[in-house]
């Protein structure tokens, strides 16, 4: 068969290969243990994921501060952290010769309440959204700077850690809403010392947190960041201001930017997408391609197989990023590259959950990988709905009890 953009390889700044041009996306995939530590099934869905053709795949997020979590099921990186469990991960990840990237992340004000009712955010600026009214989240308070100085070092230390585990590379989450991505929107960072104010200062913090991570992984290990294409909110985080901190981001030689959008307060990354519209980011990539010439990995609504050619061939982007698909068929990117299929599906929707639109395509991506994690298939119907029930009782029961130390 006449090879497509989809097979390419990517070099990379630092010098690393990509051997294709298919990312898996980070889902949360809610299965570490109650001590925030990988776990078998976790390592046994990766695998699964490595067999499945992807070049990337780029883990949910991986917390830096077991204080900090966005779910009691999280995996964080902590001092006592048992470096053999994350090797095992890292192992059946990369099994069949392709990347993985371990996501680095502290939710910030979007920590939930029952795990930190003071969550540390560039400023006291509460969610606004429904959540807010059910108080999920703590009353954040405004870090001091020996605070901010202590969670970049934390980035940087669990980057060394990814990479002695045996990640391929780590991404820094700067998108919907999280604490890189409080720093960047004026409507969340109120401060008015070095760490807000105007665009440089409110981004000092995002190049910061890259700086340390280089210094500690060195020159030829990838790093990468997820970052808002604009966080859809009047007053907040704008396309022209992506636009700018992707020019510091080239100056500061990043490997790969990912580009999403949205945030909790807005949630563009849980909407329904049109059927009839695809890559809702692509024509900001085409902007951007005019403003900097990075590597850009563009992710949410990618199903066609030929507009991910179209858009790879025209230069608009470097990387196709995918994320529920790989929870209805982990060969997913294989089976595109090879020409098996045409698009790309989403798992079916839950009965009787239509109303809720992206967040019940959401609980059933978690649900389809916990039976992927148990080497099951996705498509059982019994299975799917056992699992979305597991899934919202153990969420839901978490909200009743304290997280253990």
């Amino acid at each position: 068969m006449t090879p497509v953009p989809l097979n390419k390889p990517l070099m990379l700044p630092c010098g690393a290969m990509l051997p294709n041009r298919i990312a898996k996306a980070a889902m949360s995939e809610h299965l570490g243990s109650s001590k925030q530590s990988p776990t078998r099934d976790l390592a046994r869905l990766y695998e699964r994921w490595s067999a499945g053709g992807a070049g990337l795949l780029i883990t949910g997020n991986v917390m830096i501060d077991p204080a900090h979590l966005e779910a009691v099921r999280n995996v964080a990186v902590k001092p006592d952290s048992n470096i053999d469990r994350f090797r095992e991960w890292a192992v059946a990840g990369t099994n069949h010769g392709n990347h993985l990237w371990m996501q680095l992340n502290h939710p910030g004000r979007q920590t939930p309440r029952h795990i930190n009712t003071s969550p540390g955010a560039p400023s006291t600026v509460e969610p606004v959204n429904l959540l807010r009214r059910a108080k999920a989240f703590g009353q954040p308070h405004a870090m001091d700077e020996a605070e901010i100085g202590e969670v970049i070092q934390s980035f940087a230390r669990a980057a060394a850690f990814a990479k002695t585990a045996g990640f391929t590379g780590v991404q820094v989450h700067g998108a919907h809403g999280y604490l890189v991505s409080q720093f960047l929107s004026p409507l969340t960072n109120l401060r008015s010392d070095r760490w807000g104010g105007s665009l440089e200062h409110r981004a000092r913090f995002a190049r910061a947190v890259l700086a340390e991570i280089r210094k500690a992984v060195g020159d030829d290990f990838p790093i990468g960041i997820k970052l808002n294409s604009a966080d859809f909110q009047r007053g907040g985080f704008t396309e022209e201001e992506s636009m700018r901190v992707l020019g510091m981001l080239q100056e500061d030689g990043i490997d790969l930017v990912e580009i999403s959008g949205g945030s909790y307060e807005s949630r563009v990354m849980l909407d329904k997408v049109d059927n009839t519209r695809e890559a809702f980011f692509l024509d900001y990539a085409k902007k951007a391609r005019a403003e900097v010439d990075i590597p850009m990995m563009v992710t949410g609504g990618f199903r066609a197989r030929s507009i991910m050619c179209d858009a790879l061939a025209d230069g608009s982007l470097d990387v196709v990023g995918m994320a529920r698909p790989f929870t209805n068929n982990p060969s997913v990117a294989q089976d595109l590259i090879d020409g098996r299929t045409e698009r790309a599906e989403d798992p079916p929707a839950i009965p009787g959950l239509g109303r809720l639109g992206g967040m019940s395509e959401a609980m059933m991506s978690v649900a389809q990988m916990r039976l992927l994690a148990k080497g099951k298939s996705p498509t059982l119907l019994l299975g799917r709905a056992s699992a979305v029930f597991a899934a919202l009782v153990e969420e839901t029961a978490s909200l009743f009890k304290p997280k253990r130390p």
